[in-house]
């Protein structure tokens, strides 16, 4: 008798920017946060990415990091519903075959807007991140558009005072001062709906 696949739990949560859906798997997917926007080295470096790229129409780029899986469409969905299920089942379907997720060496094999992305990410991962901790903060990548940043705060950045100041003068100064080519940076967060910021 064949045994059965072990179950493999995944939730969906839309998120502030309306073309990006969130999703949480049970189990860590990748140490480190990767995002790939080309189909083609998505193939090589991230087949996780092509498998959702190829399976669900107007995938703009796919995040991954831990156990996340962040879809930021072309357009926003007329009923995320519909892209959560298809995403969904697409996760599920790659992850039970025994699939990796993440090609070794995949942070290599990026090219063009999505290096210049991951360098961004590095400065956020090892410079940004460990200073906002200290005040119970992050800040991520919720989107990009060419070398274009949305960036969203969480934690105690979420609805602090300061956010403007330590967005303009924190965030995008250190990421201007190590990554030149990147472009606008956007603060996206939904600062209204933060529930413990710092003061």
């Amino acid at each position: 008798m064949a045994s059965e696949a072990p179950s493999i739990h995944i939730t969906a949560e839309p998120q502030t920017l309306p073309h990006n859906c969130l999703y949480r798997v049970d189990r860590n997917l990748y140490v480190g946060t990767i995002y790939v926007s080309d189909p083609e080295v998505a193939k090589e470096a991230v087949p996780l990415a092509a498998a959702i790229m190829d399976a669900v129409e107007g995938v703009r780029g796919v995040r991954i990091s831990q156990s996340e899986i962040l879809v930021t469409m072309n357009t926003e969905p007329s009923d995320w519903r519909t892209v959560a299920r298809e995403t969904g089942a697409t996760i599920r379907a790659f992850l039970q075959d025994g699939h990796r997720p993440v090609a070794e060496g995949a942070a290599e094999k990026l090219t063009g807007n999505d290096e210049i992305r991951l360098r961004v990410q590095k400065v956020i991962d090892e410079q940004l991140n460990p200073n906002l901790a200290s005040h119970g903060g992050w800040v991520e990548i919720q989107a990009s558009d060419g070398v274009d940043y949305y960036m969203t705060m969480g934690g105690g950045c979420q609805g602090c005072g300061s956010a403007a100041a330590t967005m303009r003068q924190g965030i995008e100064a250190s990421i201007r001062n190590e990554v030149p080519e990147a472009g606008a940076i956007h603060d996206a967060t939904d600062h209204a709906a933060g529930l413990n910021p710092y003061m």
